[in-house]
């Protein structure tokens, strides 16, 4: 009698952590998209792009889990004309008496393809309020004509000659200056059905470009801040665990 119970008590501690744990796992949120992508800005002139991305976000907490955490990866393209690129260095950009030197871009198209963190906010079923940031990439893009003023030795266009490309990495560091180009973007997902969704939002892009040579009290980096709408299509890609799990969100 005495073997029997033990056996029993040990089958029960072997089973009810198993158990726990694959009702912990049903119960966690797991985010799993793609989506495709189109924004549009117009401060001076037109600024448009498009692109496509995929993350990967788990949910913080064991209940409601309104907050889910994560990281991804997009590829982006930019377009741009007619645009007056400042020097990216705030001291060099202090240095100058007369006001920021610039480097006017005739075309600008930048091909960037970075990794990003993700942080998404449950409003309610069907709808969430999502924030990326990227960390850092790569750049390509084809060598541009740029034309250098400088506001106190010569101010009339079109300015000095030089050859530019965009900056080829791309690093985001939050207390100093940025290199490359760098998106953070803010978006509400509204769920169409059982896999898609509808973006729309807001993203704020850092574009930059470097000339082939060293500009006095300028240096090489030039950059521009761009907003832009945005909206997209977005694609659950465990629709079908979610949906096993009851918890598509």
């Amino acid at each position: 009698m005495l073997r029997k119970l033990f056996m029993l008590v040990a089958v029960l501690a072997l089973a009810l952590p198993s158990q726990a744990q694959n009702m912990r796992k049903a119960l966690k949120k797991r985010t799993a998209e793609a989506g495709v992508y189109g924004n549009f800005g117009y401060y001076g002139n037109p600024h448009w792009g498009t692109g496509a991305n995929i993350h990967y976000m788990h949910g913080i907490g064991r209940k409601r889990q309104t907050i889910s955490i994560g990281a991804g990866v997009r590829g982006n393209l930019f377009f741009s004309k007619d645009r007056e690129y400042t020097t990216s260095s705030a001291v060099l950009s202090a240095a100058n008496p007369g006001g920021a030197d610039s480097m006017f871009m005739k075309e600008i198209q930048t091909n960037t393809v970075n990794a990003y963190l993700a942080v998404k906010i449950f409003v309610k079923r069907g709808v969430n309020i999502i924030f990326t940031t990227d960390i850092g990439g790569v750049n390509f893009g084809d060598r541009k004509e740029g034309y250098f003023h400088s506001y106190e030795t010569d101010p009339v266009p079109p300015g000095t000659r030089y050859f530019t490309e965009p900056y080829a990495f791309n690093c985001q560091i939050p207390t100093k200056e940025s290199y490359g180009t760098i998106m953070t973007e803010l978006y509400g997902t509204f769920r169409i059905n059982e896999v898609l969704m509808w973006r729309l939002g807001v993203n704020y892009l850092r574009n930059e470009y470097v000339t082939d040579r060293n500009i006095p009290m300028n240096g090489k980096r030039f950059s521009q801040n761009n907003w832009m709408v945005m909206t997209g299509i977005g694609f659950d890609i465990r629709w079908q665990k979610n949906m096993r799990q009851g918890n598509l969100y």
